[in-house]
């Protein structure tokens, strides 16, 4: 759909103050121009093109409940802003095997910019100081990104193109004791914690990671699988990972071994709880 006239956005911000939720969906429609627009600049980027609108459709809503227009200024430029936010945000931290934070990311491709124009003027490889000299005022920013992961290796990556050897035969202790992993331990406690969620928690954090499958699935395919709506699904695989997150985090740390109380704890409809009627009710399991 075509991005509204002036007065068809008069006309729909209207009918939206009195909460007109098609007014609401159409201002939604007819700009997703816009968010593919932006998307596509970042197609090559390693995450997939699905995900990537997804996420600008969600910082289109943002934009759209923070928006005043009486003040001027056009939704989509508005917008333009908090879409692009929110897709820098997903590929900087889906893009990489180890997730950092979107500030330090931001701060790895300005630095990387910052090093190609100074060995373009100088005609050599710049320093650390004279690219922190250039930084000026991201100094610390600088030193969170020399810091964050560069890049990562496999372990079951051959070492040769002729050799079958991996590293992680390298680094195998077969004298030493049993990993958590090596007993199975770990995929009983997934088992357990899953069993926390709904039904239908559980089945879309099963597809969209690939949990007893052969590989993950997209939001789409999720969605047309169940006959609901991408949204829905987004929806239910937030409550899913927030209620995940409520039984195995504790002070930032998965820590699988205060499920051995809850999953004790006689709890009626537990699978219905919210992520915080699970955090009390273990408070009290403990």
């Amino acid at each position: 759909m075509a991005p509204p006239s002036s007065e068809e956005y008069d006309h729909l911000f209207r009918e939206l103050s009195k909460n007109s939720e098609s007014a609401r969906a159409e201002l939604i429609e007819r700009h997703i121009r816009l968010v593919a627009s932006i998307a596509l600049k970042f197609r090559n980027s390693k995450v997939s093109l699905e995900d990537i609108m997804a996420e600008g459709i969600q910082g289109l809503i943002v934009a759209l409940d923070k928006f005043d227009h009486t003040k001027g200024v056009k939704l989509s430029t508005y917008a333009s802003w908090w879409i692009r936010q929110r897709i820098q945000r997903l590929i900087g931290k889906m893009s990489n095997a180890v997730s950092v934070p979107h500030d330090v990311s931001q701060g790895i491709r300005k630095e990387a910019r910052i090093r190609a124009d100074l060995q373009v003027e100088l005609g050599r490889d710049p320093t650390d100081s004279e690219v922190s000299y250039i930084l000026g005022t991201d100094r610390n920013v600088s030193k969170r990104v020399k810091s964050a992961p560069k890049h990562s290796v496999s372990l079951d990556k051959p070492l040769t193109e002729d050799s079958d050897q991996t590293l992680s035969d390298l680094m195998s202790d077969e004298d030493g004791p049993d990993t958590y992993r090596d007993s199975g331990s770990l995929k009983d406690d997934m088992e357990v914690a899953l069993k926390f969620l709904d039904k239908r928690e559980r089945r879309v954090l099963s597809m969209r990671f690939g949990i007893d499958r052969l590989e993950a699935m997209k939001l789409d395919e999720i969605a047309c699988e169940l006959n609901v709506s991408g949204e829905r699904v987004r929806q239910l695989e937030s409550i899913g990972l927030r209620k995940l997150r409520a039984l195995l985090l504790r002070k930032g740390e998965i820590d699988f071994s205060k499920l051995d109380k809850f999953a004790s704890t006689d709890l009626v409809g537990k699978s219905e709880m919210s992520p915080l009627e699970l955090s009390l009710a273990l408070d009290c399991a403990n």
